[in-house]
Order: structure tokens, then C-alpha cells, then sequence
């Protein structure tokens, strides 16, 4: 038996294929709600030089989580010290790169009232559909 179908403590597997393919999809829309967060913030960053220093903001931000995920992803993650990945910090430090992304876009957004609309509208959308992705494959796991 493998080791994790002992642990969940039945045989069958914790998500079906489609399900699976779901999150799948969840996980690319993931890796590309900031790349249009960014896109959207150097396009405002001349369309909006009043917000310049807002959307230079966003894009540290984004900057940040970029290079968090470039961090996890590759072997680069061994710059990062053991006691630091295990003591909660990193997590802490994901957490605050979301949330002030997070901050930021919508601040951003409500400023320049969701203009480029394709590039704003296409981000939430990509989220809304990441949450509901989340949400059915939480439902239906259990």
C-alpha cells in the first residue's frame, strides 16, 4: 500500500482525473494571474503617470512574488537556509508577498477603475475561476 493512501486511511485515490485535471488548470491560472497583474501595471504605469508611484508599487510587488516563486521552483531554494524554510518564516513571508499583492492590485484597480479593462478583467476572472476550481475539488474530495 502506499504510504499516503495508508496515511488518508483508504485505497482510493484523494481526487478523480478530471477533478485532478481541474487543479491542474488552477495551478497554470496560478502562475499567470501575476504575470497579467504585472503586464497591467507597466501598461498603467504610462497610461496613469499621476499613480506612477502606485503601480511601481504593484510592480515590486510582483517583483516579490516573482522571485519567491523563482526561489521555490528551481534548485535556488537551497540559497534559502533550512532552519528559515522549516521555522514558519517562509511561509510567513508568501503570505505577506500575497496579501500585499493583493492590496495593491486592488488599490490599483479601484483607482484607475479597472482600466486596460482586458488586462484587469482577464486577472479576475483568472481568479474567480481559480476559486471556484478550489472549491469544487474541496467538495467533491471528501
Amino acid at each position: 500500500m502506499d504510504p499516503v493512501d495508508a496515511y488518508i486511511g483508504h485505497d482510493s485515490p484523494l481526487f478523480s482525473g478530471p477533478v485532478l485535471a481541474l487543479i491542474l488548470v488552477a495551478v497554470v491560472l496560478l502562475r499567470v494571474i501575476p504575470l497579467l497583474i504585472a503586464a497591467s501595471a507597466i501598461v498603467k504605469l504610462y497610461r496613469f503617470p499621476v499613480l506612477r508611484s502606485l503601480h511601481t508599487l504593484l510592480l515590486i510587488a510582483t517583483g516579490l512574488i516573482a522571485t519567491l516563486t523563482l526561489i521555490d521552483d528551481t534548485s535556488l531554494h537551497q540559497i534559502v537556509p533550512a532552519a528559515l524554510r522549516t521555522s514558519g518564516m517562509w511561509s510567513s513571508l508568501w503570505i505577506f508577498a500575497i496579501a500585499w499583492l493583493g492590496v495593491t492590485w486592488v488599490r490599483s484597480a479601484i483607482k484607475t477603475r479597472l482600466r486596460p479593462r482586458v488586462l484587469d478583467i482577464a486577472t479576475l476572472a483568472a481568479i474567480a475561476i481559480c476559486a471556484l476550481i478550489f472549491a469544487t475539488a474541496f467538495m467533491t474530495s471528501t
